[in-house]
């Protein structure tokens, strides 16, 4: 692929991605699903980094919005823990949520979303490819890329930070408490980091330690 090409689909697609941020912004009254994938596009075309990074994001493009609570956003983020892939499978698992609540089909709600996060990356990694044919050779671009990663990095330890504050849910608290309100999550965390840190501890039996953990814990407060 030529670098034309490629600036050809980059240019093609902040095109789209300007006339949907515009349409979402000068008719509030759009429907649901539209306003659902202007917002999953807007979310996959501004997050950098990954991972932890698009659930602060999501958090506030479907609870701000009314078309998820709080408790079923931090549930949901939850369960996708457990399963295998990225991150970026969440947002079909709200706009499941978001699409009963506004009376629409859960399907449709998943496609819109599914489609509205990862179509940004996957056109934006193709206009690129061409780009990066032409560029790759010059010192200036390996120095960018190294200083994107390093932010990238930053902005991945800064979501973990907001999902810590949030992430503990019981009866009195609809929107989440900081995991150190509570000593025993604490160790909880503290258990998995060091386990996979230093004793390779593989990612499903950290989380099938922390939901049995979590049970004793369940066990011994509800006795």
């Amino acid at each position: 692929m030529s670098w034309k090409t490629g600036t050809a689909i980059i240019a093609g697609f902040f095109a789209t991605f300007i006339a949907a941020m515009v349409v979402r912004s000068v008719i509030p009254e759009t429907p649901l699903l539209y306003h659902l994938f202007a917002n999953m596009y807007l979310a996959g075309t501004i997050i950098f980094g990954g991972g932890p990074v698009v659930v602060p994001l999501l958090r506030e493009y479907v609870v701000a919005e009314g078309w998820v609570r709080p408790r079923d956003f931090l549930i949901g983020l939850a369960l996708i823990q457990a399963f295998p892939g990225p991150n970026f499978n969440f947002a079909v698992f709200l706009g499941s949520l978001a699409a009963i609540d506004g009376g629409q089909s859960s399907v449709a709600g998943a496609l819109v979303a599914w489609i509205a996060i990862f179509a940004p990356g996957l056109i934006l990694v193709h206009g690129t490819m061409g780009i990066w044919t032409a560029a790759r050779s010059r010192r200036w671009v390996k120095s960018v890329l190294r200083g994107i990663n390093a932010g990238a990095v930053g902005l991945i330890y800064t979501a973990v930070y907001r999902i810590w504050n949030v992430g503990f849910l019981d009866e009195g608290s609809q929107f989440g408490r900081s995991l150190g309100d509570d000593p025993w999550w604490v160790a909880v965390t503290a258990t998995s980091y060091v386990g996979g840190r230093w004793f390779g501890v593989n990612a499903p039996s950290a989380i099938v330690t922390g939901a049995v953990l979590g049970l004793v814990r369940y066990g011994v407060v509800s006795a």
